[in-house]
């Protein structure tokens, strides 16, 4: 029904006009969307680089820490002689009749489980003189198959290298409440001793390795920080041993074996995306602090009888490592080459953003006392 006034015509859209603005709406609408979409796959994209970004930088922090702290044992000198009739940490006299000799070396990659055939606490002892091993994930697979380390953890890649890392904590354990670090727990611990008494037979710089719980650790972890007498200074500093070991597993993740309470190496998944992890060990011959050769462990020419004794020699290590993006990205190709000690690294899946990334690290506990 019209309403104009009389004599007029009606007032209103057409249906053609009508049709020309619904085409009109269509298409703003249309561009509005395509919009949105390409706005929320772009953010969607800075999200997945960020990610990756922040995934490379805290896994090459995370080892790099680890790394730069290799070798340090608390208050005790470096290098330990495990065996040292004097000092070390399995004395004959702290052994209780446990048989220590005919030990690998280097030593086991699991040190501490027991699974290996020996006393846990003689594989702890050997592994301090040889805080830091590395090879390839094959390497780590053979000891998974022995059970050494613990059979329900991720696999390695064969070809992506591992690396051991055993130290103290470098925050004193409580006993009795205190206010230090970590509680005693029923870890592993060292203690050196500060007490110099010839009358008791202490010449200072002795090493107790024990199992101890709370109830046990004041006990028999007894040294004392310097004199002799408790009414003269107090209890020496506890150390957690830390035994752990970093792989790369057949998920692309950054895997952490750590050493727990029952004797097993309990699984940590630090960082998604890893693809790849090499390193080049720089070894000092000549004990001056500064490196003579670099080797990594996949140098054919690199002996089995110099690896033995250059673990124990490595004062520096160059890191590499390429990160992937969570999900691939459609329509991107990865043509780049990326550069790994001793290799050329191919893509196994192109349609995945990569960042490289290395860094060199100095192990300061070796290098630094050398010179």
């Amino acid at each position: 029904m019209c309403l104009s006034s009389p004599g007029r015509p009606c007032a209103g859209f057409s249906v053609v006009e009508l049709m020309i603005a619904l085409a009109l709406g269509l298409v703003i609408i249309l561009g509005v969307t395509d919009l949105f979409v390409d706005s929320s796959r772009t953010q969607g994209n800075v999200s997945r680089t960020s990610r990756q970004l922040e995934n490379s930088l805290f896994a090459l922090d995370l080892l790099a820490g680890e790394l730069a702290l290799v070798g340090y044992w608390g208050e005790a000198d470096y290098p330990v002689i495990a065996d040292d009739p004097n000092f070390g940490p399995l004395r004959a006299s702290e052994m209780a009749g446990v048989a220590v000799a005919g030990y690998p070396s280097p030593p086991l990659l699991c040190v501490g489980s027991g699974k290996g055939g020996f006393n846990p606490r003689v594989e702890l002892g050997w592994a301090m003189e040889y805080p830091l091993v590395s090879g390839l994930g094959v390497d780590l697979e053979v000891a998974m198959a022995s059970s050494a380390c613990d059979a329900t953890i991720s696999l390695p890649k064969d070809t992506e290298e591992f690396v051991a890392i055993r130290r103290a904590s470098t925050c004193a354990a409580a006993i009795s409440g205190g206010a230090d670090c970590a509680p005693i727990g029923n870890f592993f611990h060292l203690q050196a001793n500060g007490c110099y008494d010839p009358n008791a037979g202490l010449s200072g710089g002795e090493i107790k390795l024990y199992r101890v719980t709370d109830a046990d650790a004041a006990s028999i972890l007894d040294y004392r920080s310097f004199g002799c007498s408790s009414a003269l200074s107090g209890r020496a500093p506890i150390y957690r041993y830390v035994s752990r070991i970093y792989y790369v597993n057949d998920r692309d993740e950054l895997v952490r074996l750590e050493l727990g309470e029952s004797n097993t190496y309990v699984e940590q998944i630090m960082v998604e995306g890893v693809e790849a992890l090499r390193f080049e060990w720089l070894i000092d011959r000549s004990s001056d602090g500064s490196y003579d050769v670099v080797r990594s462990v996949a140098d054919e020419s690199w002996s089995h009888a110099e690896r033995a004794s250059d673990w124990q020699n490595v004062v520096g290590v160059n890191m590499t490592m390429i990160v992937r993006s969570s999900t691939p990205q459609t329509g991107y190709q990865d043509t780049n080459f990326y550069e790994l000690p001793g290799q050329t690294w191919t893509n196994e899946n192109n349609q995945y953003l990569r960042i490289w990334r290395s860094r060199t690290v100095e192990l300061i506990n070796v290098a630094g006392r050398r010179r």
